[in-house]
C-alpha cells in the first residue's frame, strides 16, 4: 500500500484514491456500498445518504481532501497562487487579474474596461448565480475526463467565469482575445471541510460511495469559502504535465 501523503502531519484524503482512505472511513463507505443495490450505477446521487454525510464528516476531522480547481492561467497568474494561494473570488481580485494582464500587455486598455464594467462582481450588475466570497472546486480529477463539457470553458477562456461569463458566447469580440491568453490548468488544493460555512454538493458521502461502487465519474461541487493557502497547494499542472496529460480529452492549448 501506498504510504499517506501528509501535509504537516495531516493525511491528504483523495476520493480517486482508496489506499488513501482512512481505515474508519474506507469501513464506513464500503458497509455503505454493499447494501447499495442500484440498477445503474450512475444513480449513486439519488442514494439517500444525507444522513451519513456529518459521519463522514466527523471521519475526516483532522483531515485534509484533495480537490481539484479548473481554471486557464498566465505565466504571473500562476506565480500567484504559489506564493498567496487561492484567494475567494470578488471584485478585488478581479481589479488584480484584469491589472495585471493590462500592466504585462496582455489585455488594452478598452479590453481591461469592458472586462471589468461587465464582470459577475461588479457593483450594480443583476448577478448570474452567486459566486462571490469562495472558491469553487470538484473533488474528483478522474470525472474531469468524462465530463468535459463541465469544464471546457473554464480551461478554454482566461480569467475564469467571473471574467468570461458574458463573452464566451460572442466569438466576434473579446471571446478571441480570453482565449488565447494564457494556458489551461488544473490546480489541486487541499481542503479542510471541518468548516459548516462550505457547501459540497451532491454530497462528500455520494462521492465516496460511488467510487467505492466502480463508477469513476462520480464527483462533487465544492463551494470553499476560506483563503486556500499557499502551503495547501499542491500542484499546478498545464498541458504537457504528467499530472494534467493523464485526463484524456482536455484542451491542450
Amino acid at each position: 500500500m501506498t504510504p499517506a501523503h501528509t501535509v504537516n502531519g495531516r493525511r491528504v484524503v483523495d476520493v480517486d484514491n482508496r489506499d488513501s482512505w482512512p481505515g474508519p472511513l474506507a469501513d464506513l463507505i464500503y458497509s455503505i456500498a454493499d447494501e447499495t443495490e442500484l440498477d445503474e450505477p450512475d444513480l449513486y446521487v439519488d442514494l439517500e445518504l444525507e444522513d451519513r454525510e456529518s459521519q463522514v464528516h466527523d471521519l475526516l476531522r483532522g483531515h485534509l481532501l484533495r480537490a481539484q480547481h479548473a481554471t486557464r492561467l498566465l505565466d504571473h497568474d500562476a506565480d500567484a497562487i504559489r506564493a498567496h494561494g487561492l484567494r475567494l473570488l470578488d471584485a478585488a481580485l478581479v481589479d488584480d487579474r484584469l491589472n495585471q494582464a493590462h500592466e504585462r500587455g496582455y489585455l488594452t486598455d478598452a479590453e481591461r474596461e469592458v472586462l471589468r464594467s461587465q464582470s459577475m462582481v461588479t457593483s450594480g450588475r443583476r448577478k448570474l448565480g452567486n459566486r462571490e466570497d469562495q472558491v469553487c472546486l470538484t473533488l474528483s480529477a478522474e470525472a474531469t475526463s468524462h465530463d468535459i463539457n463541465g469544464v471546457w470553458r473554464l480551461l478554454s477562456f482566461w480569467g475564469g467565469e467571473a471574467i468570461y461569463w458574458r463573452h464566451c458566447d460572442d466569438p466576434g469580440g473579446v471571446a478571441q482575445k480570453l482565449s488565447a491568453l494564457g494556458r489551461p490548468a488544473l490546480v489541486t488544493a487541499h481542503l479542510d471541510l471541518s468548516s459548516p460555512r462550505h457547501s459540497v454538493f451532491k454530497s462528500v458521502v455520494h462521492t465516496f460511495v460511488g467510487k467505492a461502487i466502480g463508477y469513476a465519474p462520480a464527483n462533487a461541487d465544492v463551494l470553499y469559502r476560506n483563503v486556500i493557502p499557499p502551503q495547501h497547494i499542491e500542484s499546478i499542472a498545464f498541458p504537457g504535465d504528467p499530472a494534467y496529460d493523464r485526463l484524456p480529452g482536455l484542451p491542450t492549448a
